[in-house]
This record gives C-alpha cells, structure tokens and sequence, in this order.
C-alpha cells in the first residue's frame, strides 16, 4: 500500500471515529506519531480535543515543542496530570527511587492522570503502530470498548511517518535529530542505536516494550 493510499485510510479512520463517537479525543505525546496525527486529525475536525499527559517528569524540550506547535497550529490541546493525592501516594511509594517493583516513577503516573478524563469520552485516538514492538504487532485499528480505541496509524512503518512529515514540511521534536528514536519521560528514555524502542524503561523486564498506558 502506497503512503497516500495509507494516508486516506487513516483519515478515513478518524472520520469515523468522530461520526461514530462524537465524544472523541486525540492523544498526544508530541512525538513523531502524534505530529502526523496532530496533521491527519486537524484535517477532519480542526477543533478536535487533544490531550497529552504532564507526568512532571517530560523533557522541557519536550513542553518547549508543544508550546510551539499549539502557538504553530492552533490545536485544541490540554495537559492532564494525576490528582494530587495520586501523585503524592505514588511519590511517598518510590521515595528517592526513579525504578521501584519493575516500573518507572513517571510512568506510574499515567494511569490515574487519564483515569482523570476517560469517563468524559467515549472514544480515543491513538498513534500506536504494529511495528513499534512485538507487543504491538496485533494492533487493530478500532478496539470497541468501554472507551474504544482507534489506532489510525497502526499499519503505518516508522519509514512511512517520517516520509510523511518530510512531505509535508511538518515542524518535529527537536530530540529526533538529537538521537532519540522513541520519546517519553526524561527518566525512562534514552538514546539508542536499536530497535526503535530500545531506549525505553532500560532495567525493567519490560524493556523496549510497554509503560503500561497501553497494556505491556
């Protein structure tokens, strides 16, 4: 399948996800994915609600980046972060450790910062693909659920993402060009010359996998 006809499809995906679920929003890392979903999702409905989640622990170049691409295209985005009773629990938990019981202190986070605003969706638009990890391989595009998902890239390669972007001119996370291939938290995330998620959680058994936000 050719890059525009995965393009359309996507797009088609969205489309759907919208009609269907009229409660829908966009998740956004600002990460080479969420940029091209940022350009896909806009196209459809310019006001469409995208949310990324703060767990106090992202790179600044990361928050200077997003400030940025809001300023740049004016998307309708928010921060979320966990309540403050969750993020007091979770660091008393961890202490001065950043690696407790397998997980990352940021990565904990997450699930109660999206808990905060599930129950005011009804579905969620992910840039999740089948070739990131093996654990993402049977990816589908649309989950029902409780809150479906709809992963509109899922069949996209990571070639395919940053054709897009090229063609499209689109302004991307400056840790690209540093090294990075995968983008999360400061602590979780480091430079690797392997597999696309390779520098994720390095010392947990799910290294190269999965925080947890997606299942792991």
């Amino acid at each position: 399948m050719k890059l525009w006809e995965k393009v359309e499809l996507s797009k088609l995906a969205i489309k759907y996800a919208i009609e269907e679920y009229p409660n829908s929003f966009v998740s956004c890392s600002f990460g080479k994915d969420s940029r091209v979903l940022v350009d896909l999702a806009m196209q459809i409905k310019k006001d469409i609600p995208f949310i990324g989640i703060d767990t106090g622990y992202e790179f600044p170049e990361t928050l200077m980046f997003a400030e940025e691409l809001i300023q740049e295209t004016g998307m309708n985005f928010r921060w979320i972060r966990p309540s403050e009773e969750e993020r007091k629990r979770i660091e008393a938990e961890f202490g001065d450790l950043m690696v407790k019981d397998d997980g990352y202190r940021c990565c904990r986070m997450k699930v109660p910062a999206l808990a905060t605003v599930l129950p005011q969706f009804d579905a969620w638009i992910t840039g999740l693909r089948r070739d990131e990890n093996e654990l993402r391989q049977e990816t589908p595009l649309i989950s029902p659920g409780k809150i479906s998902k709809i992963n509109a890239i899922a069949f996209w390669t990571i070639e395919d993402v940053w054709n897009y972007i090229a063609e499209k001119k689109l302004h991307y996370h400056p840790l690209y060009d540093a090294g990075y291939a995968s983008l999360g938290c400061q602590p979780c995330t480091s430079k690797s010359g392997g597999s696309e998620r390779e520098g994720r959680f390095a010392g947990t058994s799910h290294h190269g996998l999965e925080c947890g936000l997606h299942g792991s």
